[in-house]
């Protein structure tokens, strides 16, 4: 009798249509992407990042001890010498390549243990002990080194041709009134650009975040919101809109090339009138290696971002932040329950195969930057000079914000249609904005958003 229930399940599996249980045609997964996920020396994309300015450490990593980093699959040295002078080496000194990270911090430099060889913080030989007096070392080695900046509190690095370094990038969430930025660094043992497409793919907010799992910022996050992306020539950004009862809230995350990206106020419900409230969070997430990386970053504290004091500033900091499914440091059964940005990026694997995905329409954004990304590697590749910033004011502006309004629904109109209409009339006030800097911008730019509660073209007169 057993055996003749099996025999009867085999004969259903065998009437089934021949597209059901198709693992063995879709076992051999496809290879990766090359162009857009290897970032070392002399590669494509390689060549590409090389053409920024990104952070690589926190300031408070750099002590009396010299630090190794491996960035963009190159093994460096961090330190800062007793004038203050922070300094980028190559790992192994030119020497014999001994590890500088076992080397000695001098007033001026840093010197290898193995034969006291002395290098300045721009990779000058200002030493040869055990060489004979006028020894011509010093003139014809160079360490490699790379220069670095550091500004509230990250060690920012270029690692490209000096000839075509560019110029500090400097926002205005850098410096936003009622905003402290506290920096931490996150790692994830997979390829940089899973992480970094997270920002640009804001649908993963509904169930990610919201739906499948616990809720994990605000209940509002589950209502599918309208989406726009719309791309620029040194970034992207998009609009997520969504209808809370009778608000309006239209929320745009931007992300520069390659990977500088900011999100706005994480405990925002939509339930309350606001306008132009800025990034909660401005990151890189930064190539270690070609399966492994990290966000660094800001997290914003302060009134103007967190009035009502949700947000934890002692959980900021390397390996922590304060909000939840960002790091492994969680029990593989609360990962399974619960899980978060890490165990959605992280599980891709150590390299996402692009070739065996099935791309839908909310899926605009990630290939919008794939398909940007490949478009600056291939135009370096070509020997074209890399856009950096839009215009040529000192200060590049951002449009990450939050906006709520009260605007109900019309009956004369589809609501999806009003709520596009909204966005794109916020984000021509935004963009018009462009045309003033700092609080003289803020002022315009709120001034002019509040005026739309009141706008015929939205809102039905009485």
């Amino acid at each position: 009798e057993v055996m003749e229930d099996y025999r009867e399940i085999i004969k259903e599996w065998r009437q089934r249509p021949t597209e059901t249980y198709g693992g063995y045609h879709l076992a051999d997964r496809p290879a990766p992407d090359p162009e857009l996920t290897e970032t070392g020396p002399r590669t494509p994309a390689g060549e590409y990042w090389r053409r920024f300015w990104f952070p690589i450490c926190l300031s408070e990593e750099v002590t009396n001890r010299p630090l190794r980093k491996r960035i963009l699959s190159e093994d460096l040295v961090v330190y800062r010498d007793g004038e203050g002078n922070c300094g980028l080496l190559h790992l192994h000194c030119s020497h014999r390549n001994m590890s500088l990270e076992f080397g000695i911090i001098e007033e001026r430099g840093i010197r290898c243990a193995y034969h006291g060889w002395l290098y300045d913080y721009d990779g000058t030989v200002m030493e040869t002990p055990g060489e004979p007096a006028g020894s011509p070392l010093c003139e014809k080695v160079k360490q490699g080194a790379y220069p670095v900046q550091e500004f509230q509190g990250l060690v920012f690095a270029y690692m490209g041709p000096m000839s075509e370094i560019p110029d500090f990038p400097m926002y205005d969430t850098f410096d936003l009134d009622g905003h402290e930025l506290v920096p931490y660094r996150l790692s994830y043992p997979c390829n940089y650009l899973q992480v970094a497409e997270n920002t640009m793919d804001p649908i993963h907010t509904v169930y990610l975040h919201t739906l499948v799992g616990e809720t994990q910022f605000e209940e509002t996050w589950g209502i599918t919101p309208v989406l726009k992306f719309n791309d620029g020539e040194t970034g992207l950004y998009s609009t997520l809109t969504y209808r809370v009862d009778d608000m309006i809230w239209v929320r745009t995350q931007q992300t520069v090339f390659p990977t500088f990206s900011h999100v706005g106020a994480f405990w925002e419900t939509g339930k309350d009138e606001k306008y132009f409230v800025r990034s909660s969070i401005t990151k890189w997430t930064v190539p270690i290696d070609d399966t492994n990386s990290m966000i660094i970053a800001w997290r914003h504290f302060g009134p103007a971002i967190d009035p009502d004091g949700k947000g934890k500033r002692d959980e900021v900091k390397i390996e922590s932040v304060d909000f939840e499914g960002q790091t492994e440091a969680r029990d593989y059964d609360e990962m399974q329950r619960n899980p978060g940005d890490y165990e959605a990026q992280v599980s891709i694997g150590p390299i996402a195969r692009h070739a065996a995905e099935n791309l839908g329409k909310t899926d605009q954004g990630v290939m919008m930057l794939r398909n940007r990304l490949r478009r600056g590697i291939r135009d370096v590749a070509n020997g074209k000079p890399v856009v950096h910033y839009d215009g040529d004011k000192p200060i590049k502006n951002l449009y990450t914000q939050d906006t709520v309004m009260p605007i109900p629904k019309r009956d004369d109109m589809d609501d999806d249609e009003l709520m596009a209409a909204v966005a794109e009339e916020v984000m021509r006030i935004v963009r018009e904005g462009d045309n003033f800097a700092g609080a003289e911008r803020e002022a315009f730019i709120i001034e002019n958003l509040k005026k739309i509660k009141s706008d015929n073209r939205f809102v039905v007169g009485e």
